[in-house]
């Protein structure tokens, strides 16, 4: 593989985990909105709620670098055979 290839591959590693964590810290608030509400602390739940809720993107992006990570690997696998 070429420099830039795992330059690219590496950073897409380190999007990939920063993806998961915001998507985790997303559940997190979501569990800690519901205890609050539960708890009848409904301004504490909509707060909890309403910031996670910007989290949320953070599920998509994770699929698809996995994938072309992936993609990158199998690519690296070909050029040694």
């Amino acid at each position: 593989m070429t420099i830039p290839k795992v330059l690219l591959r590496d950073l897409l590693g380190l999007a990939l985990i920063i993806s998961i964590v915001l998507a985790t810290l997303y559940i997190f608030l979501d569990m800690f909105a519901l205890l609050a509400y539960f708890t009848h602390e409904e301004k504490i739940a909509s707060l909890f709620f309403s910031e996670s809720l910007y989290l949320l993107v953070f599920f998509i992006p994770p699929y698809f670098i996995n994938k072309y990570i992936g993609y990158l690997d199998t690519v690296r696998t070909i050029e040694d055979h």
